[in-house]
């Protein structure tokens, strides 16, 4: 089976080496108009940084495979973020995917020059990093951080998976099913198998996937019958090639929650019911207890941040300025949000610097005691 094709992205040119794409902005004004309004406008700070930038090409590194969510997502900042960095550099895309995200970011804290050439645009394992992963050798509060998007997730399964079933409502009488994940720390995976299990459903977990776009893959081919995806994954690969066919079902999406525990409903996915709507009708009540504030808190922080972008430690501060400004302009760029409704169906949650960072810090500050319970939840896959 194939995926649908994606649609084009305009403004993209084939590079023979490796196969990245290039973008290179247009430009807005003549190079003597746009250096007399760097110095006027925006004096010595903006002269400095499109000095760093002149001339010069950013390798956007993304952590997972080449036609999956972050892969997409990433190619649409990239495409529009450098006409708004001074300097007007030429951004090449490269994805190096592996381990659950966690490849390109060993890469990003131990070979990447801090020279501001290198930026990447990830799935941030923050929760391999606060349950110790063996594989992640870097300490992500290191990196200096730009900006994010904040994503909820979508899970479904297949109308065939166990003895059948066309709604939430038939999960538990299912006698089992295979469940595709990436790796057992990844936050997609602990918040699948944390919420099959307040549910009580029967199933198997199966990771190693390198991406939601391969996980995919699987459950077309019955490899695997259930996963969850962002947004971006369900609109343009579920709802094409399983939703609509009539070979998968939707089940629910994971809202952000308050203090309080009520639900942030996404206007995005009006029609789709929240996990915490089909707990209370499958099981009489609202999920609770030690498991469930364990997945509200991984869930809280995915959905408020659900990529990242940053660069490594000791890049000079000409460059963070210059892409963080670029980042800051991303919301009011109407081609940007053209575009990336046009591909994601749904506007962008976009955060900026001091908010991702607020999110790194606090994942850091998580009791040790409920860091010990993940880890342990772990364990028991």
């Amino acid at each position: 089976m194939r995926f649908r094709h994606f649609p084009a992205i305009p403004n993209a040119q084939f590079n023979p080496i490796r196969f990245a794409i290039v973008y290179k902005p247009r430009k807005r004004f003549p190079g003597a108009a746009l250096a007399c309004l760097l110095a006027v406008v925006i004096g010595f700070t903006g002269t400095a940084q499109a000095q760093h930038y002149q001339g010069k090409r950013i390798t956007f590194l993304i952590n997972y495979t080449a036609g999956g969510p972050t892969d997409i997502e990433g190619r649409i900042v990239a495409r529009h973020l450098g006409k708004h960095i001074a300097g007007n550099p030429g951004i090449v895309v490269k994805n190096m995917p592996g381990a659950g995200g966690i490849a390109g970011t060993n890469f990003m804290g131990e070979v990447a020059r801090p020279d501001g050439l290198t930026v990447a645009f990830f799935g941030p394992p923050l929760t391999q990093q606060l349950l110790q992963d063996s594989g992640l050798r870097v300490d992500l509060s290191e990196f200096v951080w730009l900006g994010g998007i904040g994503l909820p997730l979508v899970c479904f399964i297949r109308k065939d998976a166990g003895t059948g079933i066309d709604s939430a409502e038939n999960l538990l009488e299912l006698d089992g099913f295979r469940v595709a994940g990436l790796r057992p720390t990844t936050s997609l995976d602990l918040r699948m198998r944390m919420a099959l299990d307040l549910l009580g459903a029967r199933y198997r977990y199966v990771s190693g996937y390198r991406g939601l776009a391969n996980a995919v893959a699987g459950i077309m081919q019955n490899e695997v019958q259930f996963s969850c995806g962002t947004i971006l994954t369900f609109r343009q690969i579920v709802e094409p090639n399983l939703i609509g066919p009539g070979l998968a079902v939707a089940l629910w999406y994971f809202p952000a929650t308050g203090p309080d525990g009520s639900q942030m409903r996404d206007a995005r996915l009006e029609g789709i019911p929240t996990f915490i709507d089909v707990h209370e009708r499958l099981k009489g009540r609202k999920p609770e207890g030690r498991l469930y504030d364990a997945f509200r808190m991984i869930n809280n922080y995915a959905v408020a941040m659900q990529r990242a972008s940053f660069v490594p430690a000791g890049t000079p501060d000409e460059a963070v300025d210059a892409l963080r400004s670029a980042w800051e302009a991303l919301p009011r760029d109407e081609d940007f949000v053209s575009d990336y409704i046009r591909l994601v169906k749904a506007p962008p949650a976009l955060v900026q610097a001091t908010a991702v960072r607020a999110h790194v810090e606090a994942m850091r500050a998580i009791e040790p005691d409920t860091a010990a319970f993940i880890r342990e939840f772990v364990r028991r896959q």
